[in-house]
């Protein structure tokens, strides 16, 4: 039996060599020495160069149509640091502190790490179709439908954690792979620091954990789990989760609250044909064939029989989501995966330059007419009449009313507006009430909107009782006059004896729900803030 490399298919049988001689660049040579990464300057330019264009890309539109609501709240976490958050891990968060401390509050600081991480991402996803043994236009392929999956772009584009979360599930999956090929043991201990810092970024990567072992158990891989390596992995993981997980018990595990409101009260939970169907359409259906080819190889191809449990890590992360009522993209991650084992396949399959030029192009072209639902590159109205007359638009995964744009365009809108005319309201309040005045949103995103834009408008922190924002309090504020940004007057009749409608903050643009939102000035409390605080909890 011949030993393997780490890093390359080394294959015990004749014919596999097909899998490796599928590019002019590689054919009949073994793959690159057992070196994982590619040696020849035009190897390494069909690796670098894919990158390059999605960092570019992601820097030209980096402005797009304003910062998304989710933007400004993970603002405001980055103004109070901490060990967790209701509804993610630091990790990210921490990373954004640190642009901003650097780099400023610029558009260019505040998305850059999402570009990165994208930019990262792409270079991996090539990087791990080499290791598979694919040649260069394997390698291509697989960058180029990194680059144009819907999801991907739409990731990259503005800041969150799932572009950190991204990048952690490829690097994954190239220790994974490095130890199904007979790698050294001490990859187990490297994938657990992966994972251990993936899941103080989000905590999906517990998913991806269980899916693996499932996966091993499910094959005649199962005997890599009974050596201490594994184990030791998972305990290394586990350690640099430990500092969330305290955050969690002293907090009284907020994100298990915040998960179970999340499935019961907002995501929509699709039937598994549904869901695939999200699939398809978030990852641009031009790349479905190349995903769905590398799932079918890596579940059926007898010549990978040594990688079967990456594909049933897929069908059990499938699973998971679509039984847990999870939204379509959580699953996103695991594409980079099929992307890279579609392209090997891909490229044994079609040998002719014509038939490679072919699929590429087709790819590319789709990526291109799939880009304005992602990325910010038409104006608001061609985007408007372009999704229109595709007759496509992917679901929420929620349960609120979509409006012209889709919730993730729609939420970039309208802030800034927001703040200005409370700006107003506040303005109009005689000196003495605006020095005790408080802000009260009904959610993070107009509460983040008051203390981004607000700032500089003078105006005093924003309040909510909405995830982390109620952890954080109301400090010193209290409720003789207040501004509250929406909300039904007669619940707020429940707290104060004077309600008075200052104005209407309206947004064509914005998703309905945060349109048409009264401001009120209330006064007269007649209970104190301190006694109204638990009672405006929600984690959702």
């Amino acid at each position: 039996m011949k030993t393997t490399v780490p890093g390359t298919i080394q294959t015990r049988e004749a014919d596999q060599t097909a899998i490796c001689s599928g590019d002019p660049g590689r054919a009949g040579q073994k793959p690159d020495d057992g070196k994982p990464f590619p040696g020849r300057w035009l190897d390494i330019a069909v690796l670098v160069g894919p990158a390059i264009f999605k960092l570019v890309l992601h820097l030209a539109t980096i402005k797009g149509y304003g910062l998304h609501g989710d933007e400004l709240y993970y603002l405001a976490c980055s103004d109070h640091m901490d060990w967790g958050y209701v509804d993610h891990p630091p990790l990210s968060v921490a990373l954004l502190k640190l642009c901003r401390l650097t780099l400023g509050d610029s558009y260019f600081s505040i998305r850059l790490l999402s570009a990165l991480a994208g930019t990262g991402t792409v270079f991996l996803t090539g990087l791990l179709a080499h290791r598979m043994g694919a040649g260069r236009f394997g390698q291509l392929l697989a960058s180029v439908c990194a680059i144009v999956a819907g999801l991907y772009l739409a990731i990259g584009h503005s800041f969150s954690v799932n572009a950190l979360d991204l990048l952690f599930w490829i690097a994954a999956f190239h220790l994974i792979f490095s130890i199904l090929t007979g790698g050294p043991a001490r990859n187990w201990l490297l994938l657990g620091v992966i994972c251990g810092l993936g899941l103080q970024n989000k905590i999906s990567l517990l998913f991806l954990g269980f899916a693996l072992v499932t996966g091993l158990v499910l094959t005649s891989q199962r005997r890599l789990l009974f050596s201490r390596w594994p184990w030791l992995g998972g305990l290394v993981a586990g350690m640099l989760f430990l500092p969330q997980i305290a955050w969690q018990i002293a907090n009284g595990w907020p994100t298990l609250e915040f998960i179970h409101n999340a499935q019961t009260q907002k995501n929509v939970a699709l039937p598994l044909l549904d869901f695939v169907k999200e699939q398809i359409f978030l990852l641009n259906p031009f790349t479905f064939p190349i995903w769905a080819t590398g799932l079918f190889f890596l579940l059926f191809q007898p010549r990978m029989r040594t990688y079967r449990p990456l594909g049933w890590c897929y069908v059990v992360l499938l699973a998971l989501f679509v039984g847990s009522g999870g939204k379509p993209y959580y699953l996103g991650p695991v594409y980079s995966l099929l992307f890279a084992a579609g392209a090997v396949a891909i490229e044994v399959a079609a040998r002719r330059s014509w038939l490679r030029a072919s699929i590429l192009a087709l790819v590319l072209a789709g990526g291109a007419a799939g880009a304005p639902s992602a990325l910010p590159v038409l104006s608001v109205e061609s985007f408007i009449q372009y999704s229109r007359a595709l007759g496509m638009k992917p679901s929420s995964g929620e349960r609120f009313e979509e409006g012209d744009l889709p919730s993730y365009f729609a939420n970039m809108f309208g802030w800034d507006e927001l703040a200005g005319v409370v700006h107003s309201v506040y303005r109009s309040l005689p000196p003495e009430d605006q020095e005790r005045c408080a802000i009260l949103g009904q959610n993070y995103m107009q509460a983040g909107a008051i203390d981004y834009y607000g700032k500089s408008l003078r105006l005093p922190r924003g309040l909510c009782g909405h995830n982390s924002y109620w952890l954080w309090g109301f400090g010193t504020h209290s409720n003789d006059v207040m501004i509250i940004i929406g909300g039904r007057r007669e619940d707020i009749a429940k707290a104060f004896g004077e309600i008075e409608q200052k104005a209407v903050f309206r947004n064509r643009y914005i998703q309905p729900m945060h349109s048409n939102q009264p401001i009120f000035v209330v006064r007269k409390p007649k209970m104190s803030l301190a006694e109204i605080w638990p009672l405006i909890r929600f984690y959702i």
